[in-house]
């Protein structure tokens, strides 16, 4: 199917869903774009939806969009595509709904039990912002809409520097999510929304309870999305990854302590669930994928003064020129930026050497580094 058309599928649900095919790569001219129209990927939850709102409220061309992400029994698909056509409904806008089941089931859903199965402990969301979002999404914005603009619901904000595009921290700095938007191009920074960046969540709610919207008193989402309903990770994990048992080892003694049925249940910084008696509180240390190892140890074990992440995205692209820079870095969602010197090694691999030895430091996660003001993101990067 070409690009330049969505056919569309069987009604399901009494839902239209349209067909995206991504297997051609036809080059896009941005004149061809229109100027004011802006796709907005809604999730049918309230950010997305005052995003919408608020965008048409600013004079823009909305078109909202939905990804078709997980067949019928996911915690979410189900009733986004309804709450998110009921929005839509409601402020005025075109609604599509667009089946990305294959590319999300390529992409995100089987690359989760493989992170783990190699001893990482992946973030699926933020790798589903890089490659749905700003991939099969942003594609379809521009290919199919001739939208200029992809907009979402996160709390970040795109700020213009002399027609510099740089992505910033919100001023909600409780829900900033920045962090996670680490895999947009310096490119695509010119051709994205971000408004809730100058709102605080509270606001968000304030604005979708006034104005009535069907989403204002949806419940926010903690669990992934292609979980089934009334599964944990590990009960998920144990169809793909098999139980098999395996040793415990002192990560400094290198003697075993006891054994386990599967590595993939642990994960970096774990202190319950070891269940072995010792003189000392025993954390996991270090997971080994190939040789089915979990390594424990003390809690001073869990410090390191480095790392190194792949798979570099340069959000300001001069500063991977350098021969080392000094920044914040960040190394999960909920941490403190730290203090460090980055040394890019290429331009797809980087060191960082932190001033304070950081705890858990976990492989799969996300290296984020922003300038010393601590607000604008120049990397992002998976960590090894």
């Amino acid at each position: 199917m070409s690009l330049d058309t969505a056919a569309t599928c069987p009604i399901i649900d009494g839902i239209e869903k349209k067909h995206f095919d991504l297997s051609e790569t036809d080059a896009l001219s941005t004149s061809t774009l229109v100027k004011n129209r802006v796709a907005v990927a809604m999730s049918g939850g309230v950010d997305s939806s005052v995003t919408a709102f608020l965008l048409k409220q600013m004079g823009y061309e909305v078109i909202g969009v939905t990804g078709w992400l997980v067949k019928s029994g996911s915690r979410c698909c189900d009733t986004a595509m309804v709450d998110a056509a009921r929005v839509c409904e409601q402020i005025g806008v075109e609604h599509h709904i667009v089946d990305l089941i294959a590319s999300f089931k390529t992409k995100v859903m089987d690359e989760f039990p493989k992170s783990y199965a190699m001893g990482r402990t992946p973030l699926p969301c933020s790798l589903c912002n890089t490659e749905i979002k700003w991939g099969s999404l942003y594609s379809y914005a521009q290919k199919i809409l001739k939208a200029n603009y992809l907009a979402t619901g996160h709390y970040a904000k795109i700020v213009n520097d002399d027609g510099n595009f740089k992505l910033a921290k919100g001023i909600d700095l409780t829900k900033d999510q920045s962090y996670v938007l680490w895999g947009i191009t310096a490119e695509q920074l010119e051709h994205t929304l971000l408004p809730l960046g100058d709102y605080t969540k509270d606001e968000i709610r304030k604005i979708a309870t006034e104005n009535n919207l069907a989403t204002a008193n949806r419940p926010e989402s903690q669990d992934l999305c292609f979980i089934p309903k009334g599964t944990t990770v590990k009960e998920y994990l144990s169809n793909y990854i098999p139980q098999n048992k395996g040793d415990i080892i002192h990560v400094k003694t290198n003697d075993k302590l006891g054994s386990h049925t599967g590595f993939h249940n642990f994960t970096i910084g774990q202190r319950k669930g070891i269940n072995i008696g010792y003189k000392e509180p025993l954390y996991v240390v270090k997971l080994d994928g190939i040789n089915n190892i979990v390594y424990v140890g003390g809690k001073d074990d869990l410090y390191s003064p480095s790392l190194e992440a792949s798979e570099c995205n340069w959000l300001i692209p001069e500063f991977g020129q350098k021969d080392k820079f000094e920044g914040l870095a960040k190394i999960r969602y909920n941490a403190t930026s730290q203090l460090a010197w980055v040394y890019p090694l290429s331009e797809n691999k980087v060191r960082v050497e932190f001033k304070e030895p950081q705890m858990s430091i976990t492989s799969g996660q996300v290296l984020a580094v922003y300038d010393l003001d601590d607000k604008h993101l120049i990397m992002g990067a998976w960590i090894n």
